[in-house]
């Protein structure tokens, strides 16, 4: 069935109800300022994030996560659409179970727990962990066979942890391109390009500060519309030639951060990525409300868990400040 967006008007409805339950500036700034951790969690209560018997703080984050998927699901005329927001998890679910495989393998255990694997995914998690105990990688979506496969023949022959993870990275990276350009949104393939873009931009900047080698930058980086490939990784050489690149694509106010520090830059493509999604609040038929959510969603789970780390570590409230991200309402 083909969807236009006056299919969306009963979905956008359901998420801007939903909207009023996320976090504001003032939120943020409030659990920014609490005295303590434990003021902090208190915050948490009250805003309904977290229940005074529940002491895994982490579970409740990541229900978070579910439970904004589990509306979407609910309210999408076509689930599929949003497929690219959440690939990616399929592509740490293959590289968990294959790790966990070859590790179980190799120390003669027989069975493996899957116990990192991340929610929501496209493929179920036991379909994965099934494919990969069984070596049946046709067993899993088109998108992830041939990356999982590879992967595994990496692992087996070179127990080369590192490759594996970069190759499945890059193919995740490659997958919500792909995903994004077989819908008919232009606001999906926009997101999904600003989302490699700016994870383009990170991985350059890591190997420009760590010296990593072409082969590295050629594995690792996905193709982009708006960052060439090639002149990226050729510019990775060094800290102050990527800078010099980056300033002179769609991408520049990143080229004097890429001077700054990792954090900053970090904290800049969450911010960009943000703020590409804002004019999502000015639509009220399509699907673009429903991408903003999410995303949303994700960047005020990102928050709490910035802010709780630095509570726990006893920082003080203007550096919590520097690290928090921007927020949708």
């Amino acid at each position: 069935m083909r969807v236009n967006d006056y299919d969306y008007a009963y979905a956008v409805a359901r998420i801007r109800a939903n909207e009023l339950g996320l976090l504001t500036s003032s939120d943020i700034e409030q659990l920014a300022s609490a005295e303590s951790y434990k003021a902090a969690l208190r915050f948490l209560e009250e805003k309904g994030w977290i229940s005074s018997d529940s002491d895994d703080v982490g579970a409740a984050l990541i229900s978070q996560t579910e439970n904004a998927w589990k509306l979407l699901r609910e309210v999408a005329p076509d689930i599929s659409v949003l497929d690219f927001l959440i690939v990616r998890h399929d592509f740490h679910n293959i590289k968990a179970a294959l790790k966990e495989f070859v590790s179980a393998a190799a120390f003669g255990f027989e069975n493996f727990g899957g116990d990192n694997f991340l929610t929501p995914s496209i493929a179920d998690p036991e379909q994965v962990m099934d494919a990969v105990r069984n070596r049946d990688f046709d067993a899993l979506p088109d998108f992830a066979k041939d990356a999982a496969a590879q992967t595994y023949e990496v692992l087996i022959r070179s127990a080369d942890g590192q490759l594996a993870d970069i190759m499945l990275d890059s193919s995740a990276l490659n997958a919500t391109i792909m995903k994004a350009e077989t819908t008919r949104s232009e606001f999906v393939r926009e997101t999904a390009e600003v989302i490699c873009a700016t994870a383009n931009i990170k991985i350059a900047f890591r190997a420009a500060r760590t010296g990593r080698d072409r082969q590295f930058l050629n594995t690792a980086l996905c193709d982009t519309a708006t960052l060439d490939k090639d002149a990226l990784a050729s510019a990775a050489e060094s800290v102050e030639q990527l800078a010099g690149f980056i300033s002179k694509t769609p991408y520049g106010d990143a080229a004097e951060l890429i001077k700054t520090s990792a954090a900053a830059l970090e904290r800049w493509c969450d911010d960009m990525l943000m703020s590409h999604v804002y004019k999502a609040r000015y639509i009220f038929l399509g699907v673009e409300p429903l991408i903003a959510y999410y995303i949303a969603k994700e960047a005020e789970i990102k928050n709490v868990r910035i802010i709780l780390s630095c509570k726990r570590n006893k920082l003080p409230s203007e550096a919590i400040r520097e690290r928090v991200r921007k927020v949708y309402v």
